[in-house]
């Protein structure tokens, strides 16, 4: 080959790589278009020389057609507050050794007078001497992501500041529990400083019984994974933040995320509850308290809702319904009514529910034994801490006994008033038969207190009964004497038979009048003579009882020529009281007297 045609070859090599570098530098070109990058070349050997891409002059608000600048018009173009700095750093780095100069500051554009943020990356040729002689760099507008940085500083010195004034303790921790903050209350709590805190081993510090409790960091991190996004995880526990002294602590925690939406740690507050746990702790030993002396009370103790179901018996009422706590959500209390007073209790504790105000009832209820008793009933209203109405609290207390006994009182009174009346009128007539015109005083006088005597013994023995039936042998010995003065000359024979109240003050009378008879006119006025009373029962459809009285020995009996006492009780008001007859013969040997009552009528 010829030397020309070397020449020719070289020149197209030349060409080729000229042609290349210019492909180059057009790439490098877009690639800065594109990325934003102000590109910029200074030669430091003579003066400031400088190169810069059209991005750099838009970064900086240059005109396209700005030509090589002066030092001094760049450093003119940096905010006033960041130019001795920014200048100074610049003229050390070219002094120096370095080979890379970066830089962050503000610049304000004369294109338009905004504040930009401008970033620098360059690299520093140096000579052999170390000199700095060409420097090549990149500029950024960086403003976005600054003011961006400018404001997450601001909201977190925004939440510290917040933070630090809030009354209780606040924490920020990274995914391994690591503290990063902490809040004043936090430190002040613990009675540590700042620092101090973010160190302190707070798990150190909670009560033995609470610390199984507390999760571990692993824990925890499953525990976000399983929880639905946004739910914080709370715990109460005791701690001691200072030696002596347990509080009581509610922990809520809030898992933070990053903007990938990584799971990067926790935020938390404690809530000192000590005061509120110490009031529910009491609240339940109340409780306590109440439930053992509900359960051991003598009265039946009950809890209803608002809508009148019963809640709580205690033992008392449950025994008497026949029912197990586990049997109070299907009871029906209702049922146990007593058809006659269903309405009127349905009605009554129906208002109260309705004006939740108390009310008190008396009313019959079935229990267990299948029997109805009568229970005093007392209900009062209830109502929670905000003052909602949740039901009513009462007592029932069995007052069957005391309502049958103030029955018996009542009908005690009206038979006391009756029977009152009826001796008075007894005692009237035996005043006014006795005390006749014609009647000696004193014989009289006797007479009426022998009757008197008799209706007191007859009294007696019904006393001694109850005023409800005496034997018809008690009352003939009592009467005629048979056990004392009389024993020898009356005798008693017959079977055992109960008499009626009054039956028995009528017979009394009947006895006493037929003895004193005998004692005047009859057997018992003679040595010899002798008595005998007996009774029998007689057969057939209608069976009576018989007495029948028999005197013997004594003087010749004659009918009387006047009708006595004796005779007007014994023919009409006894045979009327007893509802039978009354048959009295005056035979020589001795006075027969029959009375036959019937069996129906003892």
């Amino acid at each position: 080959m010829s030397a020309f045609d070397q020449k020719a070859e070289l020149a197209l090599d030349l060409n080729e790589l000229i042609r290349q570098l210019r492909a180059r530098e057009a790439e490098l070109a877009l690639i800065h278009r594109i990325a934003s990058i102000g590109g910029v070349e200074v030669d430091l050997r003579d003066g400031f020389r400088n190169r810069r891409s059209p991005e750099y002059l838009k970064i900086h608000g240059l005109p396209a057609t700005a030509t090589n600048e002066s030092h001094e018009d760049w450093v003119a173009r940096i905010h006033p507050e960041d130019r001795a700095k920014v200048e100074r750093q610049f003229l050390d780095a070219l002094a120096g050794t370095a080979l890379d100069y970066a830089a962050e500051y503000r610049i304000v554009r004369p294109s338009d007078g905004q504040t930009r943020w401008v970033r620098v990356a360059a690299q520093i040729e140096r000579d052999s001497d170390n000199r700095a002689i060409r420097l090549i760099g990149a500029h950024f507008d960086v403003t976005e992501s600054k003011l961006a940085e400018l404001a997450l500083r601001e909201s977190e010195e925004r939440f510290r500041n917040i933070a630090n004034s809030a009354p209780i303790p606040m924490w920020v921790t990274k995914l391994d529990g690591e503290r990063l903050f902490v809040n004043q209350a936090y430190a002040e709590f613990f009675a540590v400083s700042n620092v101090e805190a973010l160190k302190l081993d707070w798990r150190a510090c909670i009560h033995p019984e609470d610390a199984a409790n507390i999760m571990k960091a692993e824990q925890l991190r499953k525990a976000v994974t399983s929880t639905p996004l946004g739910h914080p995880l709370e715990i109460e526990v005791r701690i001691s933040p200072r030696s002596g002294e347990w509080r009581w602590i509610k922990a809520v925690s809030q898992a933070r995320f990053d903007e990938h939406g990584q799971h990067v740690g926790f935020i938390g507050v404690a809530h000192d509850i000590t005061a509120a746990k110490e009031a529910e702790i009491e609240l339940r030993a109340s409780e306590e308290r109440f439930r053992l002396m509900a359960e051991s009370a003598p009265v039946m103790i009950w809890i209803s809702d608002a809508y009148g179901k019963c809640v709580h018996l205690n033992q008392m009422l449950r025994e008497f319904w026949g029912i197990g706590e586990h049997q109070l959500g299907e009871f029906d209390w209702g049922l146990t009514l007593h058809p006659e007073d269903n309405s009127k209790v349905i009605s009554h504790v129906t208002k109260a529910l309705a004006t939740r105000s108390h009310f008190s009832l008396k009313a019959r209820y079935l229990d267990a034994k299948g029997r109805y008793r009568v229970l005093d009933t007392r209900g009062h209203p209830r109502f929670s801490a905000g003052g909602e109405f949740i039901g009513m609290v009462g007592a029932n207390v069995d007052v069957t006994e005391r309502e049958e006994a103030e029955m018996a009182r009542e009908l005690l009174v009206a038979e006391l008033n009756h029977r009152v009346k009826n001796t008075l009128s007894i005692v009237q007539a035996i005043a006014h038969q006795t005390f006749r015109k014609d009647a000696e005083p004193t014989a009289a006088r006797r007479a009426f207190e022998g009757r008197l005597i008799a209706l007191g013994n007859a009294h007696d023995l019904l006393t001694e009964a109850n005023w409800e039936n005496v034997s018809l042998k008690e009352l003939a010995e009592v009467t005629l004497g048979t056990k004392c003065s009389n024993t020898d000359v009356i005798t008693l024979n017959g079977p055992s038979v109960m008499l009626s109240p009054k039956q028995a003050v009528s017979l009394a009378m009947a006895l006493h009048e037929l003895c004193t008879n005998a004692r005047k006119y009859g057997a018992l006025s003679s040595d010899k003579g002798r008595i005998s009373v007996g009774w029998y029962h007689t057969g057939g459809p209608l069976p009576q009882l018989c007495l029948r009285w028999h005197e013997s020995g004594g003087p010749i009996v004659s009918p009387p020529s006047r009708r006595g006492f004796g005779s007007v009780l014994l023919e009409r008001t006894l045979a009327h009281d007893l509802g039978g007859e009354v048959n009295v013969d005056f035979e020589p040997q001795g006075l027969i007297c029959s009375i036959m009552v019937p069996l129906d009528q003892l």
